[in-house]
């Protein structure tokens, strides 16, 4: 290959770098609808784009902080709001003498808000939240065979049927052909690491949580919760068993509650922990190159991707992430990668 062909590829992988840096963080955007009647036109759309503000605001809050975050934030005044935006879109609008709709997209200041709540010491959940499966398996008591695509499967149906609210997204395993050929019902049960790995991966999640669930004797149910990153907890629901969906609906919240709570607080912990190191990447060919910087630039705790050396099929890399490295090599396993520790240096290698 010619030194010229060579450094335009270079050129185009920096060229990958730059876009992927300045992509914009789709979480602080967020659509808004308004409809608001007052004296005349003119009023009604300043109130209304007021009202779309702090809407703006609270939802990426929501998406971003705790519940106690939103509710601090939503005590500030119609001034202090519009220091957070950004850019307002207008979709779609109509007008009457007295009446204002219309379709708004609302682009928060990300850099703004980020530091103000950091100054307020308001919960900010950005980096290493990501996605959590959840894989509800259920049986009546623990002799019993352990259900997980069955339409028996009682405690799977409740999570279906919940919504999420949180700024960490809690999401059950979809009926779907890729899920049903990686896990099934016994896997989940002895944290298979190949299946619940290859599940994070596919779902771009930052862990997997294998929810046992059975009766709790006459009352309630007990749920057994593990994940692939080594969390393990025991929930107890009480209830009554002929309350049916209802019990099952009570325990989700009861779940959720404890690892909304649990990965938040981790998360927090984590976010004060930035670090830097560098990382080697051997490739044969160039898409195996691309594919590898996707990975890095998709892991959810990796805050920036520096290209300090490209040749010969070698890549240097300066990663900074924020968290502690074994998340990171964990993360990264997940996407199919090894990061291994050389002392001085770090190497990436694909499996």
């Amino acid at each position: 290959m010619s030194k010229v062909i060579r450094f335009f590829i270079y050129l185009l992988v920096c060229f990958q770098f730059i876009g992927a840096a300045s992509a914009a963080d789709e979480r602080f955007s967020v659509d808004i609808n308004v409809d608001v009647t007052d004296v005349n036109a003119s009023t009604a759309r300043e109130k209304a784009m007021s009202e779309a503000n702090k809407a703006a605001v609270l939802a990426v809050t929501k998406r971003i902080s705790t519940a106690d975050g939103v509710a601090r934030m939503s005590t500030l005044n119609e001034n202090q709001l519009v220091n957070f935006i950004k850019e307002v879109s207008v979709i779609d609008e109509k007008t009457s003498p007295i009446r204002y709709i219309a379709h708004l997209r609302i682009v928060l200041n990300e850099d703004i808000l980020k530091q103000y709540m950091k100054e307020r010491e308001i919960p900010l959940l950005l980096t290493g939240s990501g996605k959590i499966i959840v894989i509800p398996v259920f049986r009546e008591f623990s002799s019993d065979k352990p259900l997980l695509w069955e339409s028996t499967n009682l405690w799977k149906a409740a999570w279906n049927n919940s919504e999420n609210i949180s700024a960490i997204s809690i999401i059950p395993i979809q009926d779907n052909a890729f899920n049903y050929a990686t896990i099934n019902a016994e896997k989940a049960l002895a944290l298979d690491g190949e299946a619940l790995s290859k599940l994070i991966r596919a779902h771009n999640a930052s862990d997997a949580y294998v929810l046992d669930a059975t009766y709790d004797g006459i009352d309630g149910l007990i749920i057994h919760a593990v994940s692939y990153g080594g969390d393990s907890r025991t929930i107890r629901v009480p209830g009554s068993r002929s309350s049916g969906e209802i019990l099952f609906s009570n325990a989700v919240n009861a779940v959720k509650k404890q690892l909304e709570n649990h990965v938040s607080a981790q998360t927090i912990s984590e976010n004060s922990l930035e670090n830097s190191i560098t990382v080697l990447y051997s490739f044969s060919r160039l898409s195996e190159w691309v594919a590898a910087e996707k990975a890095l630039s998709d892991t959810p705790i990796i805050n920036e991707v520096t290209l300090q050396a490209f040749a010969n099929n070698r890549a240097q890399i300066k990663l900074t992430y924020v968290g502690t490295e074994n998340k990171l090599i964990k993360l990264l396993n997940s996407q199919g990668y090894t990061l291994t520790n050389q002392g001085a240096y770090y190497t990436l290698e694909k499996y």
